[in-house]
């Protein structure tokens, strides 16, 4: 069963330097991902589990988290190290997780990542993906973010159509909006004031806020 409250904070091996809640804002378990254990070590977070196959992770700096379950799998798999803890995390029932990655490694790493998202959301967990300049997160019927005017807002469609039933507070309104999942209409919206909402009628969509 998943538990709103419950929290899981995954460290990757592309986990940024800095992040845009901030690392001493985290407010949930580390999930130390294969070699983002160095990421953890070097914000001096302490991981309530190991997960991967350790196979870009120095021995020496494993030795020191000797004490933290480990749970060590095969490097020849059929999923990433990312989504095998995704899956623990599942399992464990956090209700809410969070991506560290700075989306700047492999382009096919980087999607993956996103397609783990999309399972999350249609498993029902709030799951987002954080760098140090964006979050990336799917909508559930409406959305409203506090930012600041000029912050950028892009929504992608995820499924064939996407409806929007309207929002507030953007440049381009999105009243009756329909994006087919193809199009790219959706890219760099604006924010015309310090916060926005919309809602959705229709289609899973893919948000990044990019914050100036």
């Amino acid at each position: 069963m998943l538990c709103a409250d419950k929290s899981a904070w995954l460290i990757t091996n592309h986990a940024p330097q800095l992040i845009l809640s901030g690392y001493d804002n985290i407010d949930g378990d580390i999930i130390a991902v294969d070699a983002g254990l160095q990421s953890v070590y070097e914000h001096r977070l302490s991981p309530t589990v190991i997960i991967g196959d350790m196979d870009s992770l120095d021995p020496a700096l494993l030795h020191k988290y000797r004490d933290v379950p480990l749970q060590r799998h095969a490097s020849r798999k059929n999923a990433t190290d990312t989504e095998l803890a995704l899956a623990w995390c599942t399992e464990k029932g956090y209700g809410r997780i969070v991506i560290c990655n700075d989306m700047q490694g492999r382009f096919d790493h980087c999607l993956a990542i996103v397609q783990n998202l999309l399972d999350l959301y249609r498993k029902g967990i709030d799951a987002t993906i954080e760098s140090e300049k964006q979050r990336i997160f799917f909508i559930r019927e409406s959305l409203s973010l506090e930012g600041k005017k000029g912050d950028l807002l892009s929504l992608v469609a995820y499924s064939p159509t996407v409806r929007f039933v309207g929002s507030i507070g953007l440049e381009y309104p999105l009243q009756e909006l329909v994006i087919q999942q193809q199009q790219s209409r959706g890219i760099s919206n604006v924010f015309e004031r310090d916060e926005m909402s919309l809602k959705v009628a229709e289609g899973e969509v893919l948000a990044i806020y990019t914050p100036l």
